[in-house]
């Protein structure tokens, strides 16, 4: 018993070494910086705004920490666009019927996309004959019968000459979630004399959107000079300005030709450097002087560069400037009612998680539409921040000598009580009572 009760207080005084203070996050505390949107009065009405890499550099990778709030205080809902260029393709199996000729002017057939097909905005056509110019009917339909027309009117063409051949067989229309779709192609009427044959039809989600591209100048440092695997090579250490998302470099090189390989890394942590591009920097003699751009495989988040060039018996290059660049981040909300004093954007909270607001899913689930630019004016430190308390084993040191000391002790305890238990001599068994003579 007495050493169950030994057992349980270093069990005690080691969970202790865990004990940490939790303070609840307080609104606005939290976040070391702030900065008002050049808005003086906001009327009713969707706004954006380009994230500037002064804001990306103190808040989190992925932006968690961003909070917009009103004059009131009151937190604002918004939706964060990374704006990389989108150009994709979902195809849907269908099953074709009702495959028939109308006469000498038109075909027509039907798709049956399936139960639940999700959303499509687009079919690819293919048709018989080469040469032609035809115009399509596109209707969607829930049930085979109730036909809506999606888009009329529309062209198909496919043209040969010379070996080569032009050709356009999608016809887009509103996104929709119909599951069956109708599609009738008319003759051409300089180059058929019949209908023509409908062979396949297949329809498509198809996402395109442009990108947007946030650009920014970094100074040009003088390179090192180097020998890598017993080459003459230059390497530069390019300050992006602060840890911010890069996907591309912009070089302006002064030689007027050369070819030297390359290698690109991330060296935030100098024992271990990341690679994130690599090939070679060249330009031939009589090309047009351009910026020589390096596109990384990834995007990555990164402070320091280093650019190493294999320079063999060639002179180092000259590199005059340098252009960083990255998809841009947009933050996009929506004011609800007019507002009289300054909105303001929160930012530097390491801890804080993603806000997940409605709003970001209800703007992602419809077409963009133009929204009024804005800007952030100057940044401030938050004056009500308060860092985060150090645990309570930080702020009290000595504690966890303490606790050392005390568990020691008690081990020392259980040692002792478990040798006294094992040395006790054992006593003599009782002998078997015998019975007096008679």
């Amino acid at each position: 018993m007495k050493s169950r009760t030994l057992i349980v207080v270093v069990v005690l005084l080691v969970s202790s070494l865990g004990l940490v203070r939790v303070v609840a996050e307080a609104p606005l505390a939290a976040w070391r910086y702030y900065a008002d949107l050049n808005l003086a009065a906001a009327a009713p009405g969707e706004y954006d705004l380009l994230v500037p890499l002064q804001v990306m550099d103190q808040s989190q990778d992925e932006l968690a920490d961003l909070r917009l709030l009103d004059a009131a205080g009151k937190e604002i809902p918004y939706a964060l666009r990374v704006r990389r260029e989108i150009d994709s393709v979902e195809r849907f199996d269908g099953t074709l019927f009702n495959n028939a000729s109308l006469g000498n002017s038109a075909s027509e057939v039907s798709v049956d996309l399936g139960e639940n097909p999700g959303e499509h905005n687009e079919v690819q056509i293919e048709t018989s004959g080469k040469n032609f110019r035809r115009h399509v009917n596109v209707e969607g339909a829930d049930t085979g019968s109730d036909w809506k027309m999606l888009h009329a009117g529309a062209v198909i063409f496919g043209f040969e000459s010379s070996n080569q051949v032009a050709e356009s067989n999608t016809v887009s229309y509103p996104t929709s979630r119909y599951r069956y779709l109708r599609v009738r192609v008319f003759a051409d009427e300089l180059s058929d004399r019949a209908a023509p044959t409908i062979l396949s039809v297949a329809a498509a989600k198809v996402v395109r959107a442009p990108g947007q591209l946030a650009s920014w100048t970094v100074s040009a440092p003088a390179p090192e000079l180097r020998r890598v695997q017993g080459a003459n090579s230059s390497a530069w250490t390019i300050d992006l300005g602060g840890r911010v998302p890069v996907d591309r470099l912009a070089l302006d090189v002064d030689q007027e030709s050369f070819s030297r390989p390359f290698q690109l890394e991330v060296i935030d942590d100098p024992q271990n450097r990341q690679l994130i591009a690599s090939g070679e920097l060249a330009r031939r003699a009589g090309e047009q002087r351009q910026p020589l751009r390096i596109q990384f495989d990834q995007e990555v988040h990164a402070r320091k560069l280093r650019l190493l060039v294999t320079d063999y018996s060639n002179q180092t290059l000259v590199i005059s400037s340098i252009v960083a660049g990255a998809p841009a981040r947009q933050l996009v909300f929506d004011v609800k009612e007019k507002t009289s004093g300054p909105l303001r954007l929160f930012f530097g909270n390491y801890n804080a998680g993603a806000p997940h607001y409605d709003f970001e899913q209800d703007f992602y689930a419809r077409p963009a539409q133009l929204a009024a630019r804005t800007s952030l004016g100057s940044f401030f430190p938050n004056p009500d921040y308060k860092p985060e308390p150090l645990p309570f084993t930080e702020r009290q040191p000595w504690l966890i000598y303490v606790v050392l000391a005390g568990s020691s002790i008690a081990l020392a305890l259980i040692l002792l009580s478990l040798a006294r238990a094992t040395l006790r001599p054992l006593e003599p068994a009782g002998e078997p009572a015998t019975e007096p003579n008679k």
